[in-house]
């Protein structure tokens, strides 16, 4: 069985306003989030009824309806879920704890992963990411986590569940594994381009390929992960860059690289084109200092996430009304 650690933190309002101002720049789009991300409303059809409920709920529900997930811990704004969900997540059996984003980090935590502060804030997200591990039964038996995004709400339970089946394979050999989505277009239907890779997997999956002879993929909102077995201090870092067509993002992957001896990551990505997933899993691994292991998947709707754009609203809005 499998704890399940639901990531439902969200940023001062300083860090609202950079976010906003980058969304603006480098992608076009209008920042239109004010309130707390997870509990922004959407409407759906549920058993032929129109029905309202939060971005987080989508999740949840999918959650306790898992048999494979024993246990769900949720860090976010912990007043605010209890309000909204309290009397929701009440209705089930299977355990569901809320765990407070402004708590700080134990100092026996601190100690056990040994956690820089400056680079692991407790309200950041590799806070948040640690203060929901070690609230689990995972932690106390060191083993994997399910680390989910509490803002995707068209990630299925079907996907959740083979993805499950699939970890097992690797996870004694990775301490981080993550799926990596097929796009099977140019771009995504957010609008949003794909990384292009070649597949030197175990796990090939048919469809458009450039000239090159790559595939275009994206994260999902998954990732199976045991803090035990990777620097929890490289996470923000991590997080900071997913956005990898910023030309910022660029320039800092290109720096990082570099310093870890993988001077050619531009030229493989931009010029030559050649860089494969198995390439980027060990890049990854070495600024992790943890293997890293990619599973190439089907399932484009898993990487539909609500970022807090007006676009990314439109969207989801229309294909959860549809659903």
């Amino acid at each position: 069985m499998v704890s399940a650690i639901l990531m439902a933190g969200y940023k001062n309002k300083m860090e609202v306003k950079r976010y906003s101002k980058i969304v603006a720049e480098h992608y076009g789009e209008k920042f239109i989030e004010t309130g707390y991300r997870p509990l922004r409303e959407f409407k759906t059809i549920i058993d032929g009824e129109k029905k309202s409920m939060p971005v987080i709920q989508f999740t949840l529900e999918k959650l306790f309806a898992n048999d494979l997930i024993d246990e769900i811990i949720v860090v976010g704004h912990q007043m605010l879920l209890e309000q909204r969900l309290g009397n929701f997540i009440s209705k089930f059996e299977k355990p569901c704890r809320l765990i407070n984003q402004n708590t700080r980090i134990s100092a026996e935590i601190i100690e056990r992963f040994n956690i820089i502060k400056r680079k692991v804030r407790y309200n950041s997200i590799a806070g948040n990411l640690i203060k929901g591990y070690a609230a689990s039964k995972a932690c106390k038996e060191k083993k994997h986590a399910l680390f989910v995004a509490s803002d995707s709400p068209l990630t299925t339970i079907e996907f959740m569940e083979q993805f499950l089946h699939i970890v097992r394979k690797h996870q004694e050999q990775a301490a981080i594994i993550f799926p990596a989505i097929l796009i099977d277009a140019q771009k995504d239907m957010m609008d949003r381009s794909p990384l292009k890779l070649l597949n030197d997997t175990e796990y090939e999956l048919p469809g458009l390929r450039d000239s090159h002879n790559r595939q275009g993929f994206r994260l999902s909102s998954l990732m199976f992960a045991n803090p035990h077995l990777f620097d929890i201090n490289t996470a923000n870092t991590a997080y900071s860059l997913r956005k990898a067509l910023n030309p910022n993002a660029q320039l800092t992957l290109f720096k990082i690289t570099r310093n870890l001896g993988y001077p050619n990551v531009y030229s493989k990505y931009f010029v030559r084109k050649d860089l494969s997933i198995k390439e980027v899993e060990n890049i990854v691994s070495a600024f992790f200092k943890g293997r890293l292991k990619l599973i190439p998947m089907t399932g484009e709707e898993s990487t539909y996430d609500y970022d807090g754009t007006d676009f990314e609203y439109q969207m989801l809005a229309k294909m959860l009304d549809t659903s």
